[in-house]
């Protein structure tokens, strides 16, 4: 599976004597945004692995590090949270 960010939270929550609330977030709209800043972290990473390399740094990992940040943001994909309140109260989140 590819490494893509979130694409849709869904927000619902319930209370026992009310309708309830729903939320749809288009996370899709941020694609481009996070493209633009991940390029460029990602540039500047390489600078400075490459940059540290020459000099002979002990820890020259950033950009292993920022590929791993971006992992760990792909798989939060596929995440249902369903939160049970003291009164009653649900919140479930998903994220697709």
């Amino acid at each position: 599976m590819a490494m893509l960010p979130p694409t849709v939270v869904n927000v619902r929550i319930r209370e026992p004597d009310s309708r309830g609330f729903r939320i749809w977030l288009p996370l899709f709209l941020l694609w481009p945004l996070l493209l633009l800043i991940i390029g460029s972290a990602l540039t500047v990473s390489i600078v400075v692995d490459f940059v540290g390399i020459i000099v002979g740094a002990r820890y020259h990992d950033y950009t292993r590090l920022l590929l791993g940040c971006m992992q760990i943001l792909a798989e939060t994909r596929g995440t249902h949270a369903h939160v049970h309140g003291h009164d009653d109260n649900l919140v479930d989140i998903d994220i697709y």
